[in-house]
């Protein structure tokens, strides 16, 4: 007969008794292989289909042909089912099927299940958790509702196909336990496999099942090689504190006499994130002493919208993060404390730099650093337009001060600013701004000509007026011209002070247009000056996008605020030119260049980016000529380039590659192959780094990762099918 959906009316006239004997006998399988079967119990299968339900005899009822039952997302599938009321056994006639969605499906050839609705054996079984593990065995006893016992195991998270028969990597077992209340298989006499080849031999072993996000154990281990420590092994061990706290142990040992241990601990709180951490290390690259690094990071909420955040580090000597895989040029510490709303924000911080630069004193650098800022953004009555306020109090000190210089300097900055903007005829966008800084500066000097006290009001007004124009061709691209002229005015005076925080002023497309130019409150820019330019935009309907804006400074006079060598020196500054083009194939290009009346370039900066599935470039160049007031004696030029390359489905290959152009030599090299697939991820990296400002010496390492996936907690990728080739 065909198949056919029986509703319970048409069951209950089988038998009302029977047939719910019948349905308990269904979930029988359900407590078997899932804990959470005794809900399913009370409220029974929703739907049975099969091509003949009947009973055969008063305790016996039989379902057969294309037998399947349903109950929400759990799904039975099998050839035959016989339950028998009187000893409560239940045979099923395989192949069948029995999964939970998608984080537990068996495969078996039959199943018998009995005592009391809650053990039984499963023969030839095959049991997939959460897509990923897949666990063959000879057969599967079910002893309650939590452990499963199979015998004969083979467990990997490979696919097999007809051309590669034998898995990339498997555990081979006598007997495995599956402990599906902690989510944990245990494996006697196990035997791991790469390739076929047995590697290791473990009388026990003990991985997280796959649906289990946290697990105390091992992780993956990591091999290198590196000129400094030789050959060397990181461990890393995870234990599970708690549900909201964890400790992570990394041991580091090296032929050349490295041992290090690498610590890391997490704290989830209602409010926040703690992490704390560090590194205790003995080596020979500084022999006899006892190397160590400790960090405390954490965020946060205080209510009300406050924030907390911390970062403080705390290292031994500058080269430790270097000798150790973490190279850096400087080390910050903060202490932050801030509320950011749509119109207002207030932040208060205190900073510690530590310089790992070489040439570097950190006595004499201003690395204390407390600060604290209000702003707020509000409509003008009367006026129209926005009004905006700002009050800063800053302090940075050095502990051993230069002997032309301060030990500190305190500031406190207010800054009130209007701005107003219309739309004027023929399209003409005009803006008009005023502000005003005052700052207060108390100077803690040490045999400097700068006095102790000192205030200074800035007055600003501003004029602007914007055109664009558009134009559409007939292709449907659209280019768009928009010339920007700002008028500013301001007082000609300029004071002397200490200025430790603006010693680096830019100019590009993001600072054209503004009041001013340097970073801190420390220096304002002085005199009246135009502000002038001219972009182009064009978008094209095939995806294609350029940009290009040429723009300068004029000034009323040169009031020497900034360095001979900079790019806004003069009574004109030098030619601000950018331009980019992105295409639609992947392909950006962005390049900004500054230059003067005879085309002579002062800094330039190109960047090219080219990305599609296949492969990936990156690469940039970077000019800038000495000027001796932002500590740059030399000519600086590097060329960097980053790429990647997929070889085939598996296979991808990178390279990375700094050059130092004005030096002539490479500055930094590397290489690396990729290989991953839905059960391994194995990572080949050889890097070669040269001296540079942050080390005296030159290194070179090599790296070995192998991560095995679908196992331990590293989920595979999207899983490929054997017709894929």
């Amino acid at each position: 007969m065909p198949m056919a959906l029986l509703p319970s009316s048409v069951l209950l006239r089988a038998g009302a008794s029977s047939v719910r004997a019948a349905l308990a006998g269904l979930l029988v399988l359900l407590a078997v292989l899932w804990p959470d079967a005794p809900a399913r119990a009370e409220t029974g299968f929703t739907t049975l289909v099969a091509d003949r339900v009947f009973l055969d005899g008063p305790d016996r009822l039989i379902a057969e042909g294309n037998v399947e039952a349903l109950s929400g997302r759990t799904r039975l599938r099998a050839t035959r089912i016989v339950y028998d009321r009187r000893s409560g056994a239940l045979t099923i006639t395989g192949p069948l099927t029995l999964s939970d969605g998608d984080a537990v499906v068996i495969l078996a050839d039959a199943a018998e299940l009995q005592s009391g609705m809650r053990s039984g054996l499963i023969r030839s079984a095959r049991v997939v958790l959460d897509q990923q593990l897949q666990i063959a065995a000879h057969q599967v006893e079910r002893h309650d509702a939590r452990f499963t016992e199979m015998s004969s195991v083979i467990a990997s998270a490979c696919e097999i196909c007809a051309r590669r028969q034998i898995p990339l990597w498997e555990v081979r077992a006598s007997r495995v336990i599956h402990d599906d209340e902690a989510q944990q298989i245990h494996f006697e006499n196990a035997q791991f496999r790469l390739f076929g080849v047995p590697v290791a031999y473990l009388p026990r072993l003990r991985v997280p099942d796959p649906r289990l996000e946290r697990a105390t154990g091992w992780l993956s281990p990591r091999f290198s090689v590196n000129t400094g420590h030789g050959v060397g092994l990181r461990a890393p061990y995870f234990i599970v504190l708690a549900r909201d706290k964890d400790l992570t142990l990394t041991p580091f040992v090296a032929s050349k006499g490295t041992r290090a241990l690498d610590l890391r601990y997490r704290q989830a709180f209602a409010s926040g994130t703690l992490e704390l951490g560090g590194i205790v290390a003995r080596d020979k690259l500084r022999p006899g002493s006892t190397r160590a690094m400790a960090y405390t990071e954490g965020e946060f909420a205080l209510g009300r919208g406050v924030e907390l955040s911390f970062n403080l580090v705390k290292l031994s000597d500058r080269r430790l993060l270097e000798d150790y895989n973490r190279a850096e040029a400087q080390v910050t510490s903060d202490i932050t404390l801030q509320r950011v709303r749509r119109n207002e924000r207030f932040r208060v911080q205190a900073l510690h730099f530590r310089s790992l630069r070489l040439a570097d004193v950190n006595r004499q650098l201003p690395n204390r650093v407390g600060q604290a800022v209000y702003e707020r953004r509000f409509d003008m009555p009367g006026l129209g337009g926005t009004g905006g306020l700002r009050l800063e109090a800053h302090d940075y000190s050095r502990r051993a001060p230069l002997a032309v210089d301060v030990r500190g300097v305190s500031r406190f900055s207010l800054d009130l600013d209007w701005r107003r903007d219309a739309v004027l005829p023929a399209g003409v966008l005009g803006a008009v701004a005023l502000q005003l800084g005052v700052d207060h500066f108390r100077v803690a000097p040490a045999a400097t000509a700068f006095s102790r006290s000192h205030t200074r009001a800035t007055p600003n007004a501003m004029a602007e007026l914007r055109w664009p124009l558009m134009r559409s061709t007939d292709r449907g691209a659209t280019h768009v011209v928009e010339p920007v002229a700002q008028l500013v005015w301001a007082r000609d005076r300029v004071s002397v002070l200490p200025n430790d925080i603006s010693r680096m002023p830019e100019l590009d497309e993001g600072n054209l247009f503004t009041f001013d130019r340097f970073a801190g409150r420390e220096q304002r820019e002085a005199g009246r000056r135009a502000n002038l330019g001219i972009g182009w935009t064009m978008h094209d309907p095939d995806g294609w996008s350029s940009h290009m804006m040429l723009g300068r400074v004029w000034r009323s006079r040169d009031l020497g605020q900034f360095s001979a060598q900079s790019p806004l020196s003069g009574a004109r500054s030098d030619w601000l030119m950018v331009t980019s083009l992105d295409t639609d194939m992947g392909l950006t290009l962005s390049n900004r260049a500054l230059f003067d009346s005879g085309l002579r370039v002062s800094r330039n900066a190109l960047e090219v980016d080219w990305s599609t599935p296949d492969y990936g470039i990156t690469s940039s160049y970077v000019h800038i000529r000495p000027d001796p007031a932002e500590n740059r004696l030399t000519r600086s030029a590097e060329w960097s380039l980053e790429g990647r390359r997929a070889l085939d489905e598996f296979w991808t290959a990178r390279v990375n590659w700094r050059y130092d152009v004005s030096a002539g030599r490479a500055a930094q090299f590397g290489a690396g192959l990729n290989y991953e697939n839905e059960c391994l991820r194995v990572d080949v990296g050889l890097q070669r780094q040269f001296s540079s400002a942050t080390t005296a010496r030159s290194s070179t390492s090599f790296a070995l990762n192998m991560d095995v996936l679908g196992i331990g907690g590293n989920p595979s990728r999207s899983r490929r099918s054997c017709s894929e080739g």
